[in-house]
C-alpha cells in the first residue's frame, strides 16, 4: 500500500472552475443578499425600505448572472482570461466599501475564480496569479466592511 498523493492531471483548473461557477454564485447571492436582509431586520431609523431592499437583492442578482453566467464563461473558452480576471479582481477590490450595493463581492469572487482557472496557464499566468491574490483580497475586503457595519 503506498501513502502517494494521486493528482489527477486531466482536470484542468478551467474544468475545476466551470464545475464551481454555480455553487461559488449562490454563495456569492446568499452572502451578498445577507446584507440588506439584516439591514431590513435592524431597528433603527435607517433600516432599508422594502423597495430598496428589493432594489439590493435585485441588483445582487443581477450582479452575479452577469458575472458568473455570462463574463465567466466567455473568459474561459478564451486562450488567456487573465486580463479579465485582473479586471474583475482589481475593481472587486477598490469597491469592497460599497459591499451593501451587491456588485463588488461578485466581482471579487469572480475575478479570484477566473484567476484561479488560468494559475498555471502557459499564456497570462502571472495575470491569473495576481488576479487571484487579489480577488481573494477583495473578498477579504468586502467581509471586513460587511463586519464592521453588521458586527
Amino acid at each position: 500500500m503506498s501513502n502517494s498523493l494521486t493528482i489527477n492531471r486531466n482536470n484542468s483548473g478551467p474544468d475545476q472552475v466551470r464545475k464551481l461557477l454555480w455553487p461559488v454564485a449562490i454563495i456569492v447571492f446568499l452572502l451578498t443578499g445577507s446584507y440588506p436582509t439584516l439591514d431590513i431586520l435592524k431597528p433603527d431609523e435607517e433600516t432599508l425600505t422594502i423597495p430598496g431592499f428589493l432594489a439590493t437583492i435585485g441588483i445582487a442578482l443581477v450582479t452575479a448572472f452577469i458575472v458568473f453566467a455570462l463574463v465567466l464563461p466567455w473568459a474561459l473558452r478564451r486562450p488567456t482570461a487573465g486580463a479579465v480576471a485582473l479586471t474583475l479582481s482589481i475593481l472587486g477590490f477598490f469597491f469592497a466599501p460599497g459591499f451593501w450595493t451587491g456588485v463588488p463581492p461578485a466581482l471579487a469572487a469572480g475575478g479570484a475564480l477566473l484567476g484561479w482557472a488560468g494559475f498555471h496557464a502557459a499564456k497570462g499566468r502571472r495575470l491569473s496569479q495576481a488576479a487571484f491574490a487579489i480577488g481573494l483580497l477583495g473578498v477579504i475586503a468586502n467581509s471586513v466592511s460587511y463586519a464592521d457595519v453588521y458586527i
